[in-house]
């Protein structure tokens, strides 16, 4: 695809770049969004902007960019448009939970746009596991060598880039979870804290029950809103961690 521009008119540097994109993804087929980043010197914030808005170039497969008329499904764009929004506030909330973090130790990790900075910023020599069941979640830990991932099965649902069981799954009954980090979409002082799905709010009541330590990590722009399914009052947590900090829920 050409990029028209007026003649005598010296390219931008953002015409630029998503010619360079281009041709990356045309020499390589896909091209991962981290390496597209460090191949044009740009944040992965910027290439996840620049394939947000020309979808019809290019989409997301899987944290891949591919050509948008290869034939693939299409990724969630909305995941992809949510992670722009709040970006240093959540992983602002992120950096307040790594003084907790313990070698040695089994957490859960939620699913949602917030909690991909919190293992961006695990310690690179840590030793833990961590359990999950979102796409992508898994594809930051895999890149990190010490952490043992256990990846929760099932049916892929794209609009939150996440795996729910096609049936009963006991995986999460075999394990002592010293820690579970919760996103959520919602919260609310009455009505508690909420999700966008029910099958979501299930999962994540399910992994709370198997934790030894709840922690809630969310930017304050969810306080006051409310989503269809609640798994969780605020009570139910131990540490709730915003960009402000983190502390006990209020009593």
């Amino acid at each position: 695809m050409q990029i028209d521009r007026p003649r005598g008119r010296a390219p931008k540097r953002k015409e630029v770049r998503l010619q360079q994109l281009r041709d990356a993804v045309t020499k390589h087929k896909s091209l991962h969004v981290r390496d597209a980043a460090e191949l044009l010197d740009v944040s992965e914030m910027t290439i996840r902007r620049d394939v947000y808005e020309n979808a019809g170039m290019f989409q997301f497969l899987g944290g891949h960019i591919v050509f948008a008329d290869d034939g693939f499904h299409r990724a969630p764009y909305d995941l992809v448009h949510a992670a722009e929004q709040n970006a240093p506030a959540k992983r602002a909330a992120c950096a307040a939970c790594v003084p907790e973090l313990r070698s040695e130790e089994t957490l859960f990790v939620d699913c949602g746009t917030t909690l991909p900075h919190l293992i961006s910023l695990i310690p690179i020599d840590m030793e833990i596991t961590i359990i999950c069941y979102a796409l992508n979640i898994a594809d930051l830990i895999v890149r990190k060598p010490n952490i043992k991932l256990v990846m929760l099965g099932g049916v892929y649902h794209a609009p939150t880039a996440s795996f729910y069981p096609a049936e009963e799954d006991v995986t999460l009954d075999r394990f002592a979870i010293n820690r579970a980090y919760m996103s959520a979409a919602g919260i609310d002082e009455k009505l508690g804290v909420t999700c966008t799905t029910f099958r979501e709010a299930a999962l994540k009541r399910a992994a709370m029950a198997r934790a030894q330590e709840k922690i809630l990590v969310a930017d304050t722009s969810k306080f006051g809103q409310v989503k269809p399914a609640t798994f969780a009052q605020l009570s139910d947590f131990d540490l709730i961690a915003t960009e402000d900090g983190i502390s006990p829920p209020e009593t």
